[in-house]
């Protein structure tokens, strides 16, 4: 498998902003599966944890925030999460990394990952690293034995400046480019491309020209939304929210404009309105601001599979789920 490689150049990200995508991969039949472990915001829901989401292709795992319940959500979605070795931040704050420090160190001295984190973000990303580290230095001292390698606990940090090329193999390419999210910045959205398939991630982010140059004509895209009662929204607070996260009728000119295959919510703040409320708010909304092409609003741990058809796929069932409770094999 080829390495990855970070692209610094200035004339290769020049390049990159005048083509958006770059020269064309190669074109694995493998399909992509994107799975919603976590669709929420900092609000506490029964139904919605952190964002956290996950693209698979090629046999490889590519994830993309590491939202409260990541772990868990994972495990859920039927994905040991010893699997994970590359994680992608659209921006540091909390409700988009606390769920980092709970997959970094039980995949290692539970479930047995064998392979240290590459991790993406934005300047700081290396600092907060830093400082997890530091948080967990009871655990990184006593938990390393015989049959925990310490060495898998040593993340490889790639801070992010400006539009560029993050990750390419020969059939894979993610592409951060800069969004705008108030207090959250420097952030960033995601482009993935595998072959001729590719899924835009929008991060966190007010209406971006960013965003629609990037998804135009894209397989998904993933944007996230924020939607509250007039009442609140006229409160001081509440606007310098609705400032930095995209509005219904911001998210429905993007997608007219984009005309992605298949246009999905996630990262969905609804205040006062939770539950099939808040979805069909969510819904409505963006048709009547003349957005008339497929939509979905994402459920924790459904997944969508890219093909030449893409296929929406419930929340799978938790009856029969056997417990993750070491690892593959124990050493003798």
């Amino acid at each position: 498998m080829n390495l990855p490689r970070l692209v610094s150049s200035p004339a290769l990200a020049a390049m990159l902003v005048s083509l958006v995508g770059g020269a064309a991969l190669a074109a694995p039949d493998d399909p992509v599966t994107v799975r919603f472990l976590g669709t929420g915001g900092p609000e506490i829901t029964v139904e919605r944890q952190g964002i956290a989401t996950l693209i698979e292709a090629g046999g490889e795992s590519y994830l993309f925030d590491t939202g409260r319940g990541v772990l868990q959500r994972l495990y859920e979605t039927g994905v040991n999460p010893k699997r994970i070795a590359r994680i992608f931040y659209t921006h540091l704050h909390n409700d988009h990394i606390e769920g980092l420090p709970n997959l970094w160190m039980t995949s290692w001295f539970l479930l047995g990952r064998t392979r240290p984190y590459d991790i993406w973000g934005p300047e700081g990303t290396a600092m907060m690293l830093d400082g997890m580290r530091k948080m967990y230095g009871f655990d990184v001292r006593h938990r390393a034995n015989a049959f925990n390698d310490a060495r898998v606990l040593i993340n490889r940090v790639h801070e992010i400046e400006g539009e560029s090329v993050v990750f390419e193999t020969a059939g894979t390419r993610i592409t951060a480019f800069p969004v705008e999210h108030g207090d959250g910045n420097p952030a960033y959205g995601y482009c993935f491309e595998y072959g001729s398939r590719k899924v835009v991630l929008s991060g966190d982010t007010t209406a971006h020209e960013n965003l629609v140059r990037y998804a135009k004509n894209a397989d998904l895209l993933i944007q996230n939304v924020i939607a509250l009662p007039d009442a609140l929204a006229a409160k001081p607070e509440m606007r310098g929210v609705l400032a930095k996260l995209t509005t219904v009728e911001q998210a429905a000119r993007i997608f007219s404009r984009a005309q992605p295959r298949f246009a999905v919510y996630s990262h969905i703040v609804l205040k006062e309105m939770s539950g099939a409320q808040g979805v069909s708010f969510l819904e409505s909304q963006t048709r009547a601001h003349g957005y008339k092409g497929p939509l979905l609003v994402a459920e924790d741990r459904m997944s969508i599979t890219i093909d030449e058809n893409i296929v929406t796929t419930p929340p799978p069932d938790l009856g029969s789920l056997p417990a993750l409770d070491r690892k593959a094999s124990y050493s003798e």
